[in-house]
């Protein structure tokens, strides 16, 4: 491939991996909806819950909330665009996070106590989720000795299974899912650290959560290698809606859990299967993948 065809190709998935996202959550919804003997909403009413958003009346409590929902889409976005131009993942990571920060100030800088408590639990989950990503982006880094996503041609669902599976909390955590889905608990705070976001910035607060999600799916994508480009599309969406589907089926059968066994869980389970992995792989199946 050319390098213009390469900057193209960047620059079409930077526009179509969020419009994804919001084709997966209208999904979402509607099979959710089935599996209650409900009939849902149209696949479509993500977006046209964005765009009722964008045309209501701007409200806010203070200049800074418009601040950090607009650095918070900045950040999301530029994560997104560093891994689709293949670069690196550190990097995508700790723009990313620091999307996920600014969400949190645009809470704490709300004096609602609704808000400052779903700020606080919007931090819990970024403690229960963000050391596990971080570390399985250091076994990638380890075992394909870079951390440029374009550099990554060999498959690493084999020799990182478990790397692989410790990203599935992680995801029920993004997509704000049972049973950890502590910061959005309709039954207790609404909507969380989104709760005095209303109108236009609502809008952006939740095309940053789309984009925070698309930036993780891409990273799941990763794990899926083939030579043959078309074949390595079809592999990574593969991944990308088994993945989903198993955290919506877990979100149906599962209870909300408290805050500390979230965290621990999270932690535990996720540094774990990382650690056994690198174990495996690099003393016990020396050669597997390297």
């Amino acid at each position: 491939m050319t390098p213009t065809a390469q900057v193209i190709t960047s620059l079409v998935l930077l526009v179509a991996a969020p419009l994804a996202v919001g084709v997966l959550l209208g999904v979402d919804r509607k099979l959710t909806a089935r599996m209650q003997n409900r009939v849902g909403p149209p696949i479509l009413q993500p977006f046209y819950d964005i765009l009722k958003l964008l045309g209501k009346r701007r409200s806010l409590l203070n200049s800074g909330q418009v601040c950090f929902a607009q650095c918070c889409l900045l950040f999301q976005l530029l994560a997104l665009a560093v891994l689709v131009f293949g670069g690196d993942l550190l990097v995508v990571f700790f723009l990313s996070s620091a999307g996920s920060v600014f969400l949190v100030l645009g809470a704490f800088s709300a004096n609602s106590p609704f808000s400052q408590m779903g700020a606080q639990r919007e931090l819990l989950q970024v403690l229960a989720y963000e050391p596990v990503l971080f570390i399985v982006i250091m076994a990638v880094g380890f075992d394909q000795r870079t951390f440029l996503a374009a550099q990554i041609d060999r498959m690493l669902l084999a020799p990182l299974f478990l790397a692989f599976i410790a990203l599935i909390p992680v995801l029920i955590i993004k997509l704000q899912k049972s049973p950890y889905d502590i910061a959005t608990a309709h039954t207790e705070l609404v909507s969380g650290p989104h709760i005095e976001y209303s109108g236009p910035y609502l809008a952006v607060v939740e095309l940053a959560h789309w984009l925070e999600i698309a930036v993780l799916l891409g990273i799941l994508s990763l794990f899926w290698y083939d030579p043959n480009i078309w074949v390595s599309i079809a592999g990574k969406a593969t991944l990308i809606l088994v993945a989903w589907f198993v955290v919506m089926i877990i979100d149906n059968v599962t209870a909300r859990l408290v805050r500390k066994r979230m965290v621990s869980f999270t932690l535990s389970f996720g540094f774990t299967l990382v650690a056994l992995n690198l174990i495996l792989l690099h003393y016990v199946l020396p050669g597997v993948g390297l």
